[in-house]
């Protein structure tokens, strides 16, 4: 029997749901696919293209993992996870979009405006200095690559900086600094980030302008899922690899086919909870015990009405506590009396465990520096939980110490004959994107239908 939640789920979806009756659900199906992310979708969708019978295994009740819209306010639908098609003139994901002719709103760097904090001003403090710091930096790394083993970006700048005697003042731009171009880019302190490979991989156009989908990133996943057959609902706890295929169990049961593309996140993949049978091979388990997930906390924070220039989308905060509430994000443009405020590696961990009102009162202190008499107290919030939640475990993949593109590599050979990983965390060169979890399903359903001589 179908119930009234998934007759909703797949009407709104599009898709096509299957049932939990005594029909199996594998009947006839060629592929299982885990995982109803961008690139399990992706990868369903280049199968079924392909005359491939697929089925989506899905934990949540939804499609999209990672990218996951939620309409709890009126006006606005919040991303809660993936927001933006970076660098989108070159974005393969932008043509997507066009053809499934979804709005976007387009926002720019160039559109930002910086905050010093008052009690930095007081300390004459008139500019972040960022040419300054980004040659720090950038020195730090240089020398540290000349080592003849990696260590962290904050043991590469100790050395660098120790000699510097650095006052408070300093210290707070040298935080904004790594804040805008590391912590929040990758979800990850200092400390975390390999100095070796911070930097690595491709990205589109980084001086063009990103684009935002002011009805959610979801409907675009939802577009390149139409009539793929997802089963939402099923949590895989192993998955079993034999002679004659692969077997995915779960609570509410076994799923069976010739093949199989595993789209699971990189922290899900660490934690063990899902039991795969009889192994990873030794590089592919190495690389995913070396690399590990960022946690990029987003709050979002509704207000009575905007009290900011609709002209600006990036509000960049210098503050005396370096990291924290460093970047904010207007959705003026959309119409809506929304900032979206972001927190990156272990304060976006507290963050996203700290109490809903403790998270309102720290913000509207920095909305006061920011803004002075004009800021109001936040009406609401909503903060991701991607730290804590079961299902990710983490926002996406991060290069840690001794991390390098050849344990990414390691991730897109075939866990056994017919069966392959997808995700973000296995792209070489895209990692931790959207666009990038999209190559990866391609790249699977390929090695997938090559396995089927198809």
């Amino acid at each position: 029997m179908w119930s009234r939640r998934a007759l909703v789920m797949a009407s709104g979806l599009g898709l096509t749901a299957c049932g939990t009756g005594a029909i199996p659900a594998t009947e006839g199906v060629d592929v299982l696919v885990i995982g109803a992310g961008m690139a399990g979708i992706t990868a369903a969708r280049e199968l079924r293209a392909q005359g491939a019978k697929v089925l989506v295994l899905e934990a949540r009740d939804r499609v999209g993992g990672r990218i996951d819209t939620v309409n709890d306010w009126s006006g606005i639908p919040l991303d809660m996870g993936a927001s933006w098609i970076h660098g989108a003139q070159d974005n393969p994901l932008t043509k997507l979009a066009d053809k499934a002719s979804l709005k976007r709103i387009e926002t720019t760097y160039d559109a930002s405006a910086l905050h010093i904090d008052p009690q930095l001003r007081k300390r004459g403090v008139t500019s972040a200095q960022s040419a300054r710091w980004e040659k720090v930096i950038a020195s730090a790394l240089k020398r540290s690559w000349k080592r003849d083993t990696d260590e962290s970006m904050q043991a590469a700048l100790d050395r660098v900086i120790a000699p510097m005697a650095l006052d408070k003042s300093e210290r707070a731009q040298l935080g904004f600094a790594l804040n805008g171009s590391y912590v929040t880019e990758w979800g990850a302190d200092p400390s975390e980030l390999s100095s070796f490979t911070v930097d690595d991989g491709k990205s589109f156009a980084e001086e063009g302008v990103d684009t935002l989908f002011p009805g959610g990133y979801v409907e675009l996943v939802k577009w390149l899922g139409r009539g793929i057959r997802v089963e939402t609902g099923f949590e895989v706890t192993r998955i079993s690899i034999g002679a004659d295929g692969v077997t995915v169990s779960g609570a509410r049961g076994q799923r069976k086919a010739s093949a199989a593309i595993i789209t699971l996140p990189l922290g899900v993949l660490k934690s063990g909870r899902v039991e795969v049978l009889p192994g990873l091979p030794s590089p592919m388990a190495s690389a995913i015990d070396t690399l590990d997930m960022g946690v990029l906390s987003k709050s979002f924070f509704r207000f009575e009405k905007a009290f900011w220039p609709s002209n600006i989308d990036w509000h960049e905060y210098l503050g005396a506590q370096p990291g924290r509430w460093g970047q904010w994000v207007s959705f003026a443009k959309a119409g809506a009396p929304v900032l979206l405020g972001f927190n990156g590696g272990s304060v976006g961990r507290e963050i996203e465990a700290a109490n809903p009102r403790d998270v309102v009162d720290e913000a509207f202190e920095v909305l006061k520096a920011i803004f002075g008499k004009a800021a109001q107290r936040p009406i609401a919030v909503k903060t991701t939980q991607w730290a804590r939640d079961p299902l990710a475990l983490g926002s996406y993949s991060i290069n840690t110490v001794g991390s390098t593109r050849a344990d990414r590599v390691a991730l897109t050979k075939a866990v056994a004959p017919g069966v392959y990983l997808a995700g973000e965390a296995t792209e070489p060169d895209y990692h931790s994107t959207v666009h990038g979890a999209h190559f990866s399903g391609k790249r699977a359903a390929k090695q997938v239908l090559a396995h089927l001589g198809r």
